[in-house]
């Protein structure tokens, strides 16, 4: 097989890597080496039922919009629509006592929520009397309890931490999964002040694109047209002088720059050889694994009204499921008005062999936890099961350090993109990507990268497959 040589070559053909090759632009010389049989990674919607007339997200459920920024920008140059779910999918319900209780998003519904006693709520009161600086550099819960106080880390932040990382906010670095408060904080010496202090800034919207968050991945992949190459799986790499030579089912490669836009387990076997104190680094990363199980009822089979996005689980409430979302009240074109489509999250830092388990086993879970809660009469008439093994990080105490350690370490040819560096959602891998490609497109000289940042290095030979 005769050897291509070109200037860039992408591996993982995820949205990371999409967005890159797609923000390099038409005239970049460059390939993109995806592995499977489809590209977007864990951006995926399914079409579900005899002919396919309930569509659902198996990945992403919504993507979240800043008012400026890159994900906005990727949508209208490839001539997307995202719109905003109904009104009244705005709400978010938790778990408490066995039923579900409304978020309390607003002043008066934090004052009559049962989610907190008036001791707890006092204590929230008090925020803007605590430390600036205790807590920053701990975990999730040390900063929450510190801030805001124990009834607020059990009631209201266990469960969203859960629904964002999946994880234990005892083990998760603040800094690392919400650097965004610590910044607002150490800046204006609280939660509460921060709000005050940023109340005129647009706020970022959760949107949906039509057709589903696939519709992105979808459209990436058409614009790159031949540059995609998919069932390529990579078998060599290797470092030779200042180039990267790589052998994959879609041949052999010999490029001036590398990314890897692969999972940490893909990157640190891939790096095994070619950068080994890199790849040791990566392999500290631990991951959590996801089931997701998507049942589908007749209206009339469910009591609760499903005005809302759906809920989450305290670990107090000691059940085993970690939260449901209303996913055809967030998008109600995806299924017929007879119909209502659910999606059950299990697994996780609370529960990781359920991860794993039997279908049968988590349809058991939903009919003694999740069908209580929402008034659910009889059989589902559709159940589909999507597991996602080790796909969430665990941004850990150590994470920081560590990535300032990847990057320290990374020759000036070869950049990383991928969710276990800085940010787990698409709105931060697509910055990420494009941050990476306004910087390489810029210069002729190759410039280093984890997800936006540089620095030097030496790797020397790999050969091993991903």
């Amino acid at each position: 097989m005769p050897l291509q040589r070109l200037d860039t070559l992408v591996v993982g053909g995820g949205i990371s890597g999409l967005a890159y090759a797609h923000a390099r632009g038409a005239s970049a010389d460059l390939v993109v080496l995806e592995a499977s049989e489809r590209a977007g990674g864990l951006v995926r919607t399914a079409s579900l039922g005899a002919r396919g007339e309930l569509h659902c997200e198996l990945g992403p459920e919504t993507l979240r919009f800043e008012a400026r920024g890159g994900l906005t920008d990727m949508l209208r140059e490839l001539d997307l629509v995202a719109e905003r779910p109904p009104k009244e999918s705005r709400r978010r319900y938790l778990v408490c006592r066995g039923r579900l209780v409304e978020a309390p998003l607003g002043v008066w519904k934090f004052l009559r929520t049962p989610l907190l006693s008036w001791r707890g709520k006092l204590r929230m009161i008090a925020e803007p009397f605590r430390s600036k600086q205790l807590g920053n550099d701990g975990s999730v819960a040390e900063f929450v309890r510190h801030r805001i106080g124990e009834e607020a880390l059990q009631g209201l932040l266990d469960p969203l931490v859960s629904g964002i990382h999946a994880g234990d906010p005892a083990v998760l670095s603040m800094r690392a999964c919400f650097p965004r408060l610590v910044e607002l904080v150490e800046k204006h010496g609280g939660l509460f002040r921060a709000q005050w202090k940023i109340r005129g800034e647009p706020a970022p919207s959760v949107m949906k694109t039509k057709g589903g968050c696939e519709a992105i991945t979808r459209a990436l992949a058409v614009a790159l047209g031949a540059k995609l190459r998919l069932h390529a799986r990579v078998h060599s790499f290797a470092r030779e002088g200042e180039r990267w030579r790589i052998e994959s089912d879609a041949g052999r490669f010999d490029a001036a720059r590398v990314i890897l836009a692969l999972p940490a387990a893909g990157a640190a076997t891939l790096l095994a050889h070619a950068a080994p104190a890199i790849a040791r680094r990566i392999a500290e990363i631990e991951s959590e694994s996801l089931a997701s199980l998507v049942h589908v009822y007749r209206r009339e089979q469910v009591g609760h009204p499903l005005a809302g996005f759906g809920y989450l689980v305290a670990s107090r409430e000691k059940l085993r499921h970690l939260g449901t979302l209303f996913s055809s009240s967030i998008a109600p074109d995806a299924c017929p008005p007879t119909h209502v489509v659910l999606r059950t999250l299990l697994g996780g830092a609370r529960a990781p062999h359920l991860a794993a388990a039997p279908e049968a086993e988590l349809l058991d879970i939903v009919r003694a936890e999740v069908h209580p809660l929402l008034a659910i009469r009889g059989e589902p008439e559709l159940v589909s099961v999507q597991r996602w093994p080790a796909t969430l990080p665990r941004f850990d105490l150590a994470h920081p350090a560590r990535v300032q350690a990847i990057e320290r370490a990374l020759p000036p040819t070869l950049s990383l993109l991928g969710n276990y560096l800085r940010g787990i959602g698409v709105n931060h891998l697509v910055a990420a990507a494009r941050t990476l490609a306004e910087r390489h497109g810029s210069s002729t000289d190759p410039a280093p990268a984890v997800a936006g940042r540089s620095s030097p290095g030496s790797p020397s030979h790999s050969r091993r497959s991903t």
